[in-house]
């Protein structure tokens, strides 16, 4: 009889270790997945930034500029803009992600230093076009 009875509790106890190890796992999952949406999201939020400013200069005429500050998101591999596009390439377990939004205006071409942080930047409407760059 005693021997039954302390089998049932060590059933119990390796049950019980199963189910903690498993809700172990879900959560890991759970908290890795939310780190990379969280950089995807934040490199959306950047490129929109980038593309407002713009948008914004360009509505208030030629010679107007705007500075503003942006923060990239981390694993940052390369931020691109291009004719009516600002693209980023962010790296994550999965592959490369490509995060762009469009502006109503031409952008006169440049690559952006690619790393994590806040970045102070300038958007400057100049015959026709936008020119964002870095300051200092």
């Amino acid at each position: 009889m005693l021997k039954a009875r302390g089998q049932a509790s060590v059933e119990y106890l390796v049950i019980t270790a199963f189910m903690l190890i498993v809700a172990a796992v879900i959560f890991v999952f759970a908290l890795f997945s939310f780190s990379e949406n969280a950089n995807i999201a934040k490199a959306e939020n950047s490129v929109t930034q980038i593309v407002n400013y713009a948008n914004l200069v360009g509505s208030l005429g030629n010679g107007s500029r705007a500075y503003f500050t942006v923060d990239f998101p981390d694993n940052v591999k390369s931020v691109e803009i291009r004719n009516r596009a600002v693209n980023m390439v962010i790296s994550s377990a999965t592959g490369d992600s490509d995060v762009f939004s469009y502006s109503k205006l031409n952008l006169t071409p440049v690559a952006l230093e690619a790393s994590a942080g806040q970045k102070s930047l300038t958007a400057a409407f100049i015959d026709g076009n936008v020119v964002v760059a870095e300051v200092g």
